[in-house]
């Protein structure tokens, strides 16, 4: 498949009706994974932001519970997406580098399977669908996944004000994951 074509069949799925749209994420999700999502966020930088928008506006947790899958292989791309435009920006790429210890994070939503975790280590970060076990988790968002989407995208204030949303882990934690997570929301939207 061409680029223009791909980058075209994901902004097809964007101003899709929602019924439309339950139906054909799964399959332009698996078409962006063997397209890679590199070569689309080249052409569509901001891609994955307005997917997660797209999602909450519809109702994120009834559609990833209904649709058998799809929370993976979109937690999977986002990850992926992620770890791709990372070296690209001075801003995580200064992030990284001073952390002064590995993070490893979960994100769990209390109303849906949309499950991920994302580990900083060497300068480096990834992340994928799926829980880490809790033994080696440093820090917990838990939440609706509306939520949760709110924070990935950087449209949710952290801090104690904020009672959607609920952290297990030590407290200082939140000062080294606060940056990352700024960083992370600046990449999802393509800046």
């Amino acid at each position: 498949m061409r680029t223009d074509t791909m980058k075209k069949s994901a902004e097809d799925l964007l101003r899709m009706d929602p019924e439309r749209f339950r139906d054909r994420l799964p399959f332009t999700l698996e078409e962006i994974q063997q397209f890679g999502i590199g070569k689309i966020l080249g052409e569509y930088p901001d891609f994955l932001a307005n997917l997660l928008k797209r999602l909450k506006e519809m109702d994120a947790a009834k559609l990833l519970s209904k649709v058998a899958g799809v929370s993976d292989r979109l937690t999977d791309l986002l990850w992926e997406g992620v770890a791709f435009r990372a070296p690209q920006s001075k801003g995580m790429t200064a992030v990284l580098q001073k952390a002064e210890r590995d993070l490893h994070v979960n994100i769990e939503a209390s109303d849906s399977p949309f499950q991920n975790h994302f580990i900083v280590e060497k300068g480096k970060i990834t992340g994928r669908s799926g829980l880490l076990h809790f033994k080696d988790e440093d820090f917990r968002f838990m939440g609706p996944t509306a939520v949760l989407i709110e924070l990935l995208i950087g449209d949710l204030p952290m801090g104690l004000g904020n009672l959607q949303l609920q952290t297990a882990g030590h407290s200082g934690w939140g000062s080294r994951i606060g940056p990352v997570l700024r960083e992370i929301s600046k990449l999802l939207k393509g800046d």
